[in-house]
């Protein structure tokens, strides 16, 4: 199985075969909410009228074909029914007389910390309420989340909704307080000014045919145009689009246009294989401008990548569009089954982050950050051969990306083994983790000669890598593996 996943790591069919096993892992979880209802699902923790419009919605023949807005609406009623199952299970021991959190109350914490809606959450908490009168305040929010989401991006047939939908917007869709994306067509709706009520969105109603939405403040009832969907990079089979997340990047949407273009192109002309695997999991990039933030993506939202386009360079631009690639890749895995076994517990070192971390966070970190390590050696074979060409500082910064990522994959080889062990991670992750190492180890016969190149060229760059060795070696001394 290794050996066959190591071949197919860059395959076309492969990655197809993923993405069939996700859609078939969303209609089986849509055929079972409609069963539900036909049951007569019912609970207290939700509004009556809530569940009558939800068992309309999931009856909805739009659910019956499968889009990466369709899988996020999913998620939203995914995360409503652990809510309720929590608050029913927490009624159960409603007699315990304790101060410190329960278990169950622990677990509703984290949900509603974790959440879009955590600083609702932890203002009300602030307040001296307890988690589970807090959850019950908030609860509605997400009801009327998963409602206005469906209208807004599902189905936008729906017109009139009585008192109007608070939208909340969705800022890893390019949403923002100046302009919001509908359906999987990304038509925006520029907004004339904020709400007063924003980051929600009071819609009152949706017209497609005459192109209008409607909001409804305190003051007025607004319409807004529903605009033409933007025109997208075309990546022979593929629609890339591209949805500024800010004016400034409305502005520069061109130059983002031209700048993801080239270094897509760049990435075909080194590592074609790498370019087929961009075009199976990515298919819309939000450009953020926000100090800190590099690039990030969810789970629950399949192939939207958001990257700061703002001061990063060119070199920099194909490494992030190949690592959000490589998380969409493995959530695409993740979003149909389970490699690892969640634990929290941080027993081991991160040399990204320089600090332990659960096993979650480095299966992440060696499966997302090995498309860098294969992006650099295929740009320094690139450069040697003449297929691209580079400044010395270019040349530089390709190799020493390179080696760094060598060196920390490398480091984090045996921790999978000790997990392996202690049942941190299952046959299928341990499968698909050494085949990603079986690429890496290809690259053994390189890593001397490399390291003999950028000496020549930069001392300095040269002499931070063998520090960062020496580092690796004394992390692994200190932190060892019981």
């Amino acid at each position: 199985m290794k050996e066959q996943l190591k071949e197919q790591l860059f395959s076309k069919d492969f990655h197809s075969k993923l993405h069939k096993n996700v859609h078939r892992s969303y209609l089986d979880f849509i055929e079972d909410l409609r069963q539900d209802f036909q049951k007569g699902f019912d609970t207290d923790v939700v509004d009556p009228d809530f569940l009558e419009q939800l068992n309309d919605i999931v009856h909805d023949e739009s659910f019956d074909s499968y889009t990466p807005l369709k899988f996020y609406w999913l998620n939203l009623v995914d995360n409503l029914i652990y809510v309720i199952q929590l608050h029913e299970e927490l009624l159960i021991e409603e007699g315990l007389d304790t101060d410190e959190l329960t278990d169950l109350e622990n677990e509703l914490f984290n949900f509603w910390n974790d959440s879009e809606l955590s600083e609702s959450f932890l203002n009300f908490l602030n307040d001296g309420s307890p988690v589970i009168e807090v959850s019950n305040n908030l609860v509605p929010l997400l009801e009327n989340q998963i409602v206005s989401f469906y209208v807004a991006h599902i189905s936008q047939y729906r017109q009139e909704f009585g008192d109007a939908l608070m939208y909340q917007i969705v800022p890893e869709l390019g949403d923002n307080e100046k302009k919001i994306y509908i359906t999987d067509a990304h038509m925006p709706v520029a907004l004339k000014r904020t709400p007063e009520t924003y980051p929600s969105l009071p819609i009152k109603s949706i017209s497609p045919e005459e192109n209008k939405l409607t909001i409804e403040t305190e003051e007025k009832v607004v319409e807004l145009k529903i605009e033409e969907a933007p025109k997208p990079i075309m990546l022979e089979d593929l629609k890339l689009f591209v949805l500024p997340h800010c004016e400034e990047g409305e502005k520069r949407i061109d130059e983002f246009k031209k700048s993801i273009s080239k270094a897509l192109s760049n990435i075909n002309k080194a590592a074609p294989h790498l370019y087929t695997t961009f075009k199976s999991f990515t298919h819309t990039i939000v450009p953020v401008n926000e100090k800190g933030i590099v690039s990030y993506s969810m789970q629950s939202l399949p192939g939207y990548s958001c990257i700061n386009m703002f001061d990063r360079d060119s070199l920099d631009l194909m490494d992030d569009l190949l690592h959000e690639n490589g998380h969409h890749y493995l959530n695409t895995y993740l979003n149909h089954i389970d490699l690892i076994n969640e634990d929290d517990d941080k027993v081991y070192f991160s040399p990204w982050r320089r600090a332990l971390r659960p096993i979650r966070g480095i299966y992440h970190a060696v499966f997302t950050f090995y498309w860098a390590l294969e992006l650099f050696a295929q740009l320094d074979a690139a450069a040697t051969k003449g297929t691209l060409s580079f400044t010395k500082a270019e040349k530089v910064k390709i190799k020493t990306r390179f080696l760094e990522e060598y060196y920390m994959l490398s480091y984090c080889r045996p921790d999978f083994t000790h997990a392996f062990k202690n049942k941190r991670v299952n046959k299928e992750g341990l499968a698909l983790i050494n085949s990603t190492y079986e690429r890496i180890d290809a690259y053994k016969k390189t890593v001397d000669s490399i390291l003999n190149e950028l000496e020549g060229l930069d001392v300095e760059a040269y002499g931070k890598i063998a520090q960062m060795k020496k580092d690796l070696s004394e992390a692994r001394s200190h932190y060892k593996l019981v």
